[in-house]
């Protein structure tokens, strides 16, 4: 895809705007070397120097961007904080409705623009910041720029299909090397801990109600259902087994209360989010191989416990 006018390029493939007026076409005698597949917009921008912004017309609030710094450096500002993009450094920004991308020095890089759930493994480390980057070492540097490179150059040259193939390739690997960085890793458990906290939060709040679902949990913990079921995995859990897990665990903490001696079993079932009591009763069974009435009798005597 070749194009002189960078304005329009720009708020088409990336949903940016020049944060001042300057002149929208590039030189005469040279083009954006950028090519769109369906898994994004790969481009090269030589000696960039101008301040970029949100373009509020062409919003892109599902598109995340990689950023691979070759020359000079980046600083963004956005309701986050800010960040210094240096020579040498991979990011990835999901889109904000507003923030300040300064070039302040003239500046070469790689820019991708592809939907966030193409790097829904990454999106998560970002929420602190609105972003994150990591310093690639001088051998993974020079494949990854030599990768892009010849993606954008040549993309042309091949099949839609395998473009769309190399577009993929590339953003997997782009995504790998920042989960996998030394910035992200001294993160991950701490995110981890985090995200499973705010998981475990909103289902304890709603165990009553017995249609909870996923996509509910999703929605509030703005995290998507496949990372959470990923995150849960290394436990041996999906989303919806560890709300039936809270569940049962806290129809066990019930009954053992002496205080809730007086609900009845449908009533226990009940808030705990169970539907009927027999269902409740069958779940309680294989969990603990005793039926609820039977552990409600244990611990109302102790001596026999």
């Amino acid at each position: 895809m070749k194009s002189k006018d960078l304005a329009k390029f720009l708020a088409e493939s990336y949903g940016l705007q020049f944060l001042t007026p300057v002149a929208s076409t590039t030189k005469d005698d040279d083009e954006i070397c950028a090519i769109r597949t369906p898994h994004g917009t790969f481009s090269h921008f030589d000696d960039f120097r101008e301040t970029l912004t949100s373009d509020r017309q062409s919003p892109f609030s599902d598109q995340v961007i990689f950023k691979l710094v070759t020359k000079g450096e980046i600083h963004i500002a956005n309701r986050y904080g800010e960040i210094l993009l240096p020579h040498g450094s991979l990011s990835l920004m999901p889109w904000h409705s507003q923030f300040e991308e300064v070039f302040s020095v003239p500046t070469s890089l790689y820019v991708i623009g592809c939907d966030r759930r193409l790097a829904e493994r990454v999106i998560p480390m970002t929420h602190q910041y609105g972003g994150y980057s990591t310093q690639l070492d001088t051998e993974d540097f020079n494949y990854l720029t030599a990768l892009i490179d010849n993606h954008v150059t040549k993309a042309g040259k091949i099949t839609p299909m395998m473009a769309t193939l190399g577009s993929e390739m590339i953003i997997a690997s782009l995504s790998e090397v920042l989960l996998n960085s030394e910035t992200i890793t001294r993160t991950k458990k701490a995110s981890k801990r985090r995200n499973i906290l705010a998981i475990k939060d909103f289902i304890r709040h709603h165990l009553q109600d017995s249609g909870l679902t996923s996509q509910m949990i999703a929605d509030h913990t703005r995290l998507s259902v496949n990372y959470m079921n990923r995150l849960l995995a290394e436990d041996g859990l999906s989303l919806m087994k560890l709300v039936w897990q809270m569940r049962l665990e806290e129809s066990c903490r019930l009954l053992q209360k002496p205080l809730a001696n007086s609900l009845q079993l449908a009533e226990v079932a009940w808030q705990c989010g169970f539907n009927s009591q027999s269902h409740f009763s069958q779940a309680f069974r294989r969990q603990y191989g005793m039926t609820p009435k039977q552990m409600r009798v244990l611990y109302s005597h102790p001596s026999t416990a």
